[in-house]
C-alpha cells in the first residue's frame, strides 16, 4: 500500500493566498452540539458547592446533557464563577433550548459583562425562534459596540448564517442593512457572503459579481475571485483581479493574489512578470523563489533567496525569519532553513520549531530535533502537540529506531487519545514491525469512529490482503474505500493487489495500469510489474522498468520486486 505524502512545508504566504482563504470565513461557533470546556475555573469552592460541581461534570461526560444543563444552571446560581454559565449556555444550545439559554446568558453577562460569546449565543437563540428583528437589535445593542470596524459585518453574517433557517438568515441581514446604512453596492457584498455560509454557491456568486460591478473596489474583487476559483472558474476570478488592477485599485496583497492564480493554472511565467511589477519586499522575493523553484530554475531561484536573507530592517523580523527559511527548505537548502526557523518568534514560533526539528532530523542531527520538539510540547496546544508527536515518531523510524516510535506514538495515544493521526501512525508502524493484532486494532478503531474514512478502510483492507490469507475481507474493506474515493492512486494500486491475491490478476492488471498512470510510485509499480509478468506481459513489464529504473534506484520494495521475479 501506498499513501502519498509529502514533507514539503506550505510555500503560500497569507497575502498570497486570501484568494483561497477569502471564501471560507470561519462560522464563531456552532451550536448544533456542545463542546467540552473542561471543568470550569474554581472559585473559593464549598464542600457543597464543588459537589454540585462534579455532578454536574459527570452528567455531562455521561452525555445526560439534559441533567447536566440543569445542575450548571444550579451552579450558576450559587457562584460568582462565569464559566458555570458558559457550561449551562453551550448544553441548552446544544439542547435547542432556548428558554435555557436565555437564562443562563442572563446570568453569564450579569457576571462577565463583556463576555461577547454569550452575546453570540443570546443572538442565536433569538434567531432559532425566527425572532430576525430581536436578533438585529440584540446584536446592535450587545454585541456591535465590542467589535472592531472590520469585524462587524463578518460577525453578523457568521452569526446570521447559524440561525437555522435560510429565510430567517436572509431577513436579519436585510433589517441590519436597513439599520445600518452603507455605500450601494456593499448590501449586495453581504449578501452574497451569506448566501454562501448557507451552501447557495449559484446565487452568492452572482451577487458577488453584481456587487463587484457596482463597487469595484479590492474587498469586492477579493471575494469574487476567491469564490469563482472555488467553483472551478479561474478566469471569471482572474478578470475581477486584472480588472481591479488596471483601474489602479490593487494593492500589492491583490497583484501577489493574481499571480498566485496564475502559477495555479499553469502560467507561472506570466506571474513572474506581473510580481515584477511590484517592490521587492520580502514577501514578493519569496513568492518570486518559489515560482523560478517551480519552474526548475534553481540558480535563480538561489540568487532570488539570497536577495531575501539579506534584506535588512524588515517591518516584521519574524515574518522575514520565516520566510526566509521556508523558502531555504524549499530549495534544499537545510542548513540555512534550519538557522532561519531558529530565528523566528512570536506566534509563529511553534510552527517554526517543528519544520526545524524536521530540518535537522534530514541533516542527521536527530538529537537536536527531538531536543526541539520536546521544548515544543511544554508550550503547544493540542494540534501541535499531535505533529510533534507525529515528527518525532518518523524521526525514530527513519532513523532504524521503530521500536522506540511505536512506544513514543502509544505514550502520545495516552495523552491524546482521541488522535486519529497517531492511531494511523501507530497501525502503520505496528505493520512494519509485524505487529499485525495492534495495527488491525488501531484502523479498526478509526473506522468505528468514521466509518466513512476511506484511508484506513484501504489500510486495513490492504493490510489484510498483502500480510494474511484474509483475502475476501480485504476486498471490502477496499471495495468500501475505493466506493469513497475512486481516484485515489493508491486504493487502486489496493484493489489491483487484492485481486491479483485472489487469482484474478487480468482484473487486477487494469486497475494497476490506471495507479500507476496517476502517480508512478515505486511500490504500485513494482505491484504492476510483478502482475504483468506473471501474465507472461514481460515486454510491458520491462518497459516499466527501464521507464523508472533510474529514479527508483535505492528503492527496496521495488529492487526487491526485480530480484524476487529474477529479472536483470
Amino acid at each position: 500500500m501506498h499513501e502519498p505524502e509529502s514533507d514539503k512545508p506550505t510555500i503560500l504566504l497569507a497575502s498570497a493566498s486570501q484568494i483561497k482563504l477569502i471564501a471560507a470565513t470561519a462560522v464563531l461557533f456552532l451550536v448544533a452540539c456542545a463542546t467540552s470546556s473542561g471543568i470550569p475555573e474554581r472559585v473559593n469552592p464549598d464542600p457543597e458547592t464543588e459537589q454540585l460541581r462534579q455532578r454536574a461534570q459527570q452528567a455531562y461526560e455521561l452525555r445526560d446533557l439534559p441533567a447536566a444543563v440543569e445542575l450548571y444552571q444550579q451552579l450558576m446560581d450559587q457562584t460568582e464563577d462565569p464559566a458555570a454559565a458558559r457550561q449551562a449556555t453551550e448544553i441548552a444550545a446544544a439542547l435547542d433550548d432556548w428558554e435555557g439559554v436565555d437564562r443562563a446568558v442572563a446570568r453569564w453577562l450579569e457576571l462577565e459583562p463583556e463576555a461577547r460569546t454569550a452575546h453570540q449565543f443570546q443572538i442565536i437563540a433569538e434567531l432559532r425562534r425566527g425572532r430576525a428583528e430581536s436578533a438585529v437589535a440584540r446584536f446592535r445593542s450587545g454585541l456591535l459596540p465590542k467589535l472592531d470596524a472590520e469585524a462587524v459585518w463578518p460577525t453578523a453574517v457568521a452569526l446570521f448564517a447559524a440561525a437555522g433557517a435560510p429565510q430567517v438568515a436572509e431577513q436579519a441581514l436585510e433589517e441590519l442593512l436597513r439599520a445600518e446604512p452603507a455605500a450601494p453596492g456593499f448590501g449586495l457584498l453581504q449578501q452574497s457572503r451569506l448566501a454562501w455560509q448557507l451552501g447557495q454557491r449559484a446565487r452568492a456568486l452572482d451577487l458577488a459579481q453584481a456587487a463587484f460591478d457596482e463597487l469595484s473596489d479590492p474587498p469586492s474583487a477579493l471575494w469574487l475571485a476567491g469564490i469563482a476559483d472555488q467553483l472551478d472558474q479561474p478566469e471569471r476570478a482572474l478578470a475581477a483581479l486584472r480588472t481591479l488592477r488596471e483601474l489602479g485599485r490593487a494593492d500589492s496583497g491583490m497583484v501577489m493574489a493574481e499571480s498566485e492564480l496564475l502559477r495555479e493554472q499553469g502560467r507561472s511565467e506570466e506571474a513572474l512578470t506581473l510580481l515584477e511589477t511590484l517592490p521587492p519586499d520580502m514577501e514578493v522575493l519569496y513568492i518570486t523563489g518559489a515560482l523560478l523553484e517551480d519552474l526548475g530554475r534553481m540558480s535563480a531561484a538561489g540568487a532570488v533567496w539570497q536577495r531575501l536573507a539579506s534584506l535588512s530592517n524588515a517591518d516584521d523580523p519574524d515574518l522575514h525569519a520565516w520566510l526566509t527559511g521556508v523558502l531555504a527548505e524549499v530549495l534544499q537548502l537545510d542548513r540555512e532553513a534550519a538557522s532561519w526557523y531558529a530565528r523566528v518568534g512570536g506566534a509563529a514560533a511553534p510552527q517554526a520549531q517543528l519544520r526545524q526539528a524536521v530540518v535537522l532530523a534530514r541533516l542527521g542531527r536527530s538529537a537536536e530535533a527531538q531536543a526541539v520538539l520536546a521544548a515544543l510540547r511544554d508550550q503547544a496546544g493540542d494540534d501541535l502537540l499531535e505533529r510533534s508527536w507525529l515528527a518525532e515518531g518518523q524521526i525514530l523510524s527513519d532513523t532504524g529506531e521503530a521500536e522506540q516510535a511505536l512506544a513514543l506514538y502509544s505514550n502520545a495515544l495516552a495523552e491524546l487519545p482521541e488522535s486519529m493521526d497517531l492511531l494511523y501512525a501507530r497501525a502503520m508502524l505496528a505493520v512494519v514491525l509485524e505487529q499485525l493484532e495492534l495495527a488491525e486494532q488501531d484502523l479498526r478503531t478509526i473506522i468505528q469512529r468514521d466509518p466513512e474514512n476511506a484511508v484506513a478502510l484501504n489500510a486495513l483492507g490492504y493490510t489484510l490482503s498483502d500480510r494474511t490469507d484474509r483475502q475476501r475481507e480485504a476486498l471490502r474493506l477496499i471495495e468500501r474505500a475505493l466506493a469513497l474515493d475512486p481516484e485515489n492512486p493508491a486504493i487502486q494500486d489496493s484493489m489491483g493487489w487484492v485481486l491479483f491475491r485472489l487469482g484474478r490478476p487480468e482484473a487486477a492488471v487494469d486497475w494497476l495500469n490506471k495507479a500507476a498512470v496517476a502517480e508512478p510510485h515505486p511500490e504500485i509499480v513494482a505491484h504492476l510489474v510483478e502482475v504483468l509478468w506473471q501474465l507472461e506481459r514481460s515486454a510491458e513489464a520491462i518497459d516499466w522498468i527501464e521507464r523508472h529504473r533510474g529514479s527508483f534506484a535505492g528503492e527496496s520494495v521495488f529492487e526487491d520486486t526485480l530480484r524476487r521475479l529474477e529479472i536483470e
